[in-house]
């Protein structure tokens, strides 16, 4: 069975989707083959946040957004032409990894910062190689593919999408010896002075002075029509930010 998941504004084209195709709402009480996403990598991301259930199903980015990082295929794909390949199974799928923390699952990156504007925030950031204390705006952790979103605009490094790693970036770090980080950890810890809020893909999420982040227990699995060619998607992703 077919789910979709859409753009307020792409309700149309779905509604014709799923009267052509038998295709019902993405929701977690079903079981889907494949599920379609019509927008671009903020209606992804949107979908991951709500329902999670999402990683269980082979993903169709149609690529009909501002951003389209993730999309199938390396041009915005009409419905029917993806419906044609899946069918044929003229496809691979790419695995991309999360991170978690309690109930939040990203496919980009997890920011902590502090609520009240214009202060410091001071932390210590503990994982399995050791810690880090130091002060700074915010702290960016970030899956390999993640990195050239929110990242880079700390002057983080671009990661190839399939290295089993986090990174981690600094906002504004008033501490000098305090550079972006790549680390192979399972999960990490952020403890904070003060009150902080940790947003997640975009979307505040709790307040709270102690944050574990952990390598997701689920990858997304994306249906990829031809090459996923990574560098030239990267460099299309900068130009749009």
């Amino acid at each position: 069975m077919y789910a979709v998941f859409y753009r307020p504004d792409l309700r149309p084209l779905a509604e014709e989707f799923k009267r052509k195709y038998g295709a019902v709402e993405l929701t977690c009480d079903g079981d889907y083959s494949h599920v379609f996403i019509f927008g671009g990598d903020g209606t992804l991301l949107e979908a991951l946040r709500t329902r999670s259930c999402i990683l269980d199903s082979v993903v169709i980015h149609l690529g009909m957004g501002r951003v389209n990082f993730y999309r199938s295929s390396d041009y915005t794909i009409s419905p029917d032409e993806a419906i044609r390949r899946v069918e044929m199974g003229n496809y691979r799928i790419l695995e991309f990894s999360t991170l978690e923390s309690e109930d939040c699952v990203v496919l980009n990156e997890f920011l902590v910062y502090r609520r009240e504007l214009g202060r410091l925030l001071s932390f210590k950031l503990q994982s399995d190689g050791g810690e880090v204390m130091g002060r700074a705006d915010g702290i960016i952790v970030s899956t390999p593919h993640g990195a050239s979103g929110y990242v880079v605009s700390t002057f983080g490094p671009v990661v190839d999408y399939r290295a089993n790693v986090m990174v981690i970036s600094f906002i504004a770090p008033f501490t000098l010896y305090l550079r972006p980080l790549v680390v192979s950890a399972d999960s990490l810890t952020i403890e904070t002075a003060e009150e902080a809020v940790l947003v997640c893909d975009g979307r505040e999420r709790r307040r709270g002075k102690s944050f574990e982040i952990r390598r997701g227990k689920k990858k997304l699995k994306l249906a990829v029509f031809g090459e996923f060619r990574f560098l030239n998607r990267v460099v299309e992703r900068l130009k749009s930010l």
